[in-house]
């Protein structure tokens, strides 16, 4: 929409709010810069008289925030030295706190336009240090994010301009080794990494492998350290190293308060684990030296004190400790799943001590107080993240996960997990009236009959009450139920067919129950009110099925009715959708495809396809110039194929035509289609043999003769005629072994006829070596027949039969040329080049 800069002025005019609407529309439309009416002097003049005030600069630089990652290149670049000036102007005077995040939000526009620049670049390299000045240990926390990202963005594109202030940049990253905001953590752990490769990287990149691999060990040695002081009256398997080198850390604050300093060295910790796990998935130039020992060796050592061991020195230090020992494990848990995406398979030399931990891990975070009253279990954070960590695992190793060794106290926790709260109903049965009560006995029953009737008149008061309580049930567990059957669901496909056949079976006995709850029970509460938790427990339960002991059939005879049902009557899309794809899937577990539902393909149909393909309607829409028009039926005349005769002289096929009464037999012999058939030329089939029985069938399919002065015989080569021509397409024709006397024998259509469309061709292979002992035979109809295996004496030989008269002078050139001749019809017939 034109116009826009028109009402741009009235609008800088008005309030924030309105501002804001309008920046944000203008985002939308696009048109600002395109509109020749704008007068983009004017308005960036007005920019700038908007930034030479001080009441007024928020709203120039909230503007220019909002304009300039669109705005032509050669404004920003005629524009830039101007805001750079401004922009540091306010970071080092630290004027208006609102206003440095602004500034910086202005230069890190500038800083990502400068990649497309090289004006702007060179003007960024010579002013990054003045602008990075600001940044200092003691900078305002309001201002971190943005200056973190600035500084961020500065060490990726500008690192060499950097290089110069890293002795300045290095203590502002340790003094936010204590922040509890986690995007500034993040955004440290990014600013460390980027930290070791501001430097040149040397030859093939040994410096920066030099730098990481000295970060690396750095971090975990002070890792160690500060679990040496949060586990100092703990009893431990581990040993203390000595002679650790830690980074240079800032002093954690004296205090008495036992429970602050306990935050505070947790704290500590838990942002190390950050800066280790981003040191190793993180994005590093060159290769990185890891030695996965080392950073197992703290993830062991923290994961095997549990709160349970720490609650046995009950001192204030140990109890403080303890309850921020979870996310301790939690940050362990994070490395260790860095651990396994960077090294994958080269871990499983570590395997059995990873997989060894897990069910301790479960077994430590495991709460047996309040796990059987419906309410919200203790640890579900640190429990969800233990298997997503186990299905990581399963997930990457396959089936070299080993995880079958400790599958069952894995799975005992994953089942107590995913069954839900039942609430429990007291039965009492009177005795009758087979022994008599006392007046006491009988009293005592009659007090507790009118109480129990007034009970009843309570619950029927009550009852809505009830109801509400119901759904009050394992609130809170659904993510933990979700994670734990996405973890069996990992297990069974990575070592399902390892699992005990028992353990299938008792399994079977859990899920179905359970999925045939979710098709009975319509308004469900609960764990599974979650369409997460149903949508898992579905897919557990097709794993299970797919992934079977061979021992222990899978429960194929619930699976359909419980997809087909779910996928109509769930609430939930989702559930829905996940049912009808894995109903799909059971319809080919239960029907499978089987090798009688492949048909064999017909190759005469595929070759004529390709041979005509330029009649397709496709071909016209894929090549631009007109489709040419196929040769094999185009008319044109195929050439005579002349194959020399190599022993003795018989009768020409001329002599045979006038001892028979002038009717050629034109035969087929069909053959079965296969890869290695291939066609053969063109040429007529004359046929001579002994005598044989006219009655007897011959062994060719016979075709109706075409009258005698439909042929044209010249030399003994005998041409079709044009009304041959017309009722049939020439065959397609293959390049022959010179060295190998053939028979071809092509059969003509007849329109008459209700066979294929195309000629079929057999290669019959002759022995040059055989005798010449066929003659000529002439059936009751007047018709040469091919003779049959029992006619022909030499019954092991092929049938032969001479096709040319061969020329004296002439035969050994006809056998130089015989190659080239293919050849052309090959071209003229196939179109091939």
């Amino acid at each position: 929409m034109d116009g826009i800069g028109q009402i741009f002025s009235n609008i800088v005019d008005n309030g924030d709010h309105l501002l804001k609407l309008f920046l944000s529309s203008l985002d939308e439309h696009q048109t600002f810069w395109s509109d020749p009416e704008n007068d983009l002097e004017t308005i960036f003049a007005k920019i700038s008289n908007l930034l030479a005030s001080v009441n007024t600069r928020d709203r120039g630089l909230q503007i220019l925030c909002h304009l300039l990652p669109h705005c032509p290149l050669d404004v920003v670049e005629e524009k830039a030295q101007h805001y750079i000036n401004v922009c540091a102007k306010i970071c080092s005077n630290r004027g208006h706190m609102q206003s440095i995040p602004l500034a910086y939000g202005v230069l890190e526009q500038l800083l990502l336009r400068s990649l497309n620049s090289n004006e702007l670049h060179k003007l960024l390299v010579s002013n990054i240090p003045k602008l990075l000045e600001p940044i200092a240990p003691n900078l305002d926390a309001s201002v971190l994010p943005v200056a973190l990202s600035f500084l961020e963005l500065s060490m990726q594109h500008y690192a060499g301009s950097c290089g110069s202030i890293k002795s300045r940049i290095e203590p502002f990253l340790y003094s936010l080794v204590d922040a509890t905001d986690q995007r500034v953590i993040n955004r440290v752990a990014r600013c460390m990494l980027l930290l070791q490769q501001i430097r040149g990287g040397g030859q093939h990149g040994n410096l920066h492998k030099k730098t990481w691999e000295e970060y690396y060990l750095r971090l975990v040695d002070t890792i160690h350290d500060v679990l040496n002081k949060i586990f100092a009256h703990t009893p431990e398997t581990f040993d203390e190293e000595d002679n650790m080198e830690c980074l240079k850390l800032p002093p954690i604050p004296s205090t008495k308060n036992p429970i602050l300093a306990a935050q505070l060295w947790s704290v500590r910790a838990v942002n190390l684990i950050a800066f280790l796990d981003h040191a190793i998935v993180g994005a590093y130039p060159v290769p990185k030296p890891i030695v996965p020992f080392k950073a197992l060796n703290v993830i062991l050592r923290g994961l095997s004190v549990s709160c349970s061991a720490m609650a046995r020195n009950t001192i204030v230090e140990n109890v403080a400790f303890g309850t921020f020992l979870p996310t301790i494990h939690y940050a362990l848990l994070e490395v260790l799943d860095g651990l396994v995406l960077a090294l994958g398979s080269n871990l499983l030399m570590y395997g059995d001590m990873i997989y060894e931990m897990f069910p301790k891990c479960l077994k430590a975070a495991r709460a047996d107080r309040h796990g059987d009253e419906g309410v919200k279990k203790s640890f579900t954070r640190l429990r969800t993240k233990i298997y997503e960590s186990i299905q990581l695992w399963c997930a990457k190793m396959g089936h070299g996960s080993c995880i079958e060794m400790v599958n069952e106290p894995i799975l005992e926790h994953i089942v107590r997990d995913v069954t839900p709260h039942v609430s429990e109903v007291t039965l009492k049965i009177d005795a009758g009236g087979k022994h008599r009560l006392s007046a006491k006995a009988k009293k005592k029953l009659q007090k507790e009959q009118n109480a129990a009737t007034s009970l009843n008149q309570a619950h029927s008061r009550g009852t809505a009450a009830a109801e509400n309580n119901e759904l009050l049930v394992d609130l809170g567990n659904e993510a933990l139920c979700k994670a734990a059957l996405d973890c069996l669901t990992s297990i069974l496909q990575s070592v399902g067919c390892f699992i005990k056949p028992v353990t299938h079976k008792l399994l079977q006995e859990k899920i179905v129950p359970l999925c045939f709850s979710l098709v009975t029970n319509h308004q469900l509460t609960g764990l599974y009110r979650d369409e997460k938790a149903r949508v898992a427990l579905l897919r557990a339960f097709a794993a299970l099925i797919v992934n079977p002991h061979h021992h222990c059939p899978p429960p194929l005879q619930y699976a359909g009715y419980i997809f087909n049902t779910l996928q109509t009557t769930d609430v939930s899309a989702e559930v829905r959708s996940t049912a009808a794809e894995l109903a799909r899937t059971m319809e080919l577990v239960l029907h499978p495809w089987k090798e009688t539902l492949y048909f064999p393909a017909d190759q005469a149909a595929i070759k004529d396809a390709l041979a005509n393909k330029a009649k397709h309607p496709l071909a016209n829409l894929i090549s631009q110039t007109p489709p040419s028009k196929n040769r094999a039926t185009n008319g044109i005349k195929p050439k005579e194929v002349v194959l020399p005769d190599k022993e003795a002289k018989e009768p020409s096929p001329k002599n045979l035509l006038d001892e028979s009464d002038g009717e050629i037999n034109e035969s087929l012999a069909v053959t079965e289609g296969s890869d290695d058939d291939e066609p053969v030329g063109w040429v007529e089939e004359v046929s001579t043999s002994s005598v044989v029985d006219p009655t007897e069938q011959p062994t060719v399919v016979d075709v109706p003769s075409v009258p005698d002065n439909s042929h044209n015989v010249d030399d003994g080569v005998i041409h079709p005629t044009e009304e041959e021509e017309s009722l049939v397409e020439p065959p397609v024709v293959s390049v022959l072994d010179s060295d190998e006397e053939v028979v071809l024998r092509v059969e003509k259509n007849n329109p008459a006829d209700k066979a294929d469309d195309d000629d079929v061709v057999e290669v019959v292979p002759m022995d040059v070596d055989a005798e010449a002992k066929k003659a000529a035979v002439v059936n009751e109809n007047g018709k040469h027949a091919a003779p049959t295996v029992e006619d022909t004496p030499d019954a092991g030989s092929p049938k032969r039969v001479k096709l040319a008269e061969e020329d004296g002078n002439n035969s050994s050139d006809k056998e130089k040329n015989i190659d080239a001749l293919v050849d052309e019809m090959v071209a003229e017939f196939v179109d091939e080049p």
